[in-house]
């Protein structure tokens, strides 16, 4: 493991390009990263309470903070609230414009990896966890 860096430099250089390519595609929807996961929230259950999107993303962002976006989304007509939270139609469109767009940059980031490595650099990343913890 001559002339290697230690792991941290990688791993925060690939959460670096990540993060930044994935915030450029929700620039280009002009929604956030906490936005997205709660698009993304909605999506997946169809429709969702408040109090559990809340919790489903506690490890993005506090309460507050998710309350206040899930207001500013109202007010932009990207979601609506009854009894439950649920995409509008604009919402919808802009969901499924921005996940195309982020599939195509995975798929760029997983370019001439095997199943395998990818595997494998989770098992350790696991195991570093782990570790750590």
């Amino acid at each position: 493991m001559k002339n290697k860096l230690p792991i941290g430099y990688y791993l925060k250089k690939a959460d670096n390009l990540l993060t930044e390519g994935i915030n450029d595609i929700h620039k280009e929807f002009e929604i956030n990263r906490t936005q997205w996961q709660i698009l993304n929230s909605i999506n997946e259950n169809d429709s969702i309470d408040r109090n559990q999107i809340i919790d489903i993303l506690r490890e993005f962002a506090d309460k507050e903070t998710i309350s206040n976006t899930i207001d500013k989304m109202i007010n932009s007509e990207l979601i609506i609230e009854g009894t439950e939270l649920k995409l509008t139609e604009k919402g919808k469109d802009v969901f499924k414009k921005c996940f195309q767009k982020q599939k195509e940059f995975r798929h760029k980031s997983m370019k001439n990896i095997s199943e395998q490595e990818y595997l494998q650099t989770i098992t350790t990343l696991e195991k570093i966890i782990d570790n750590l913890l």
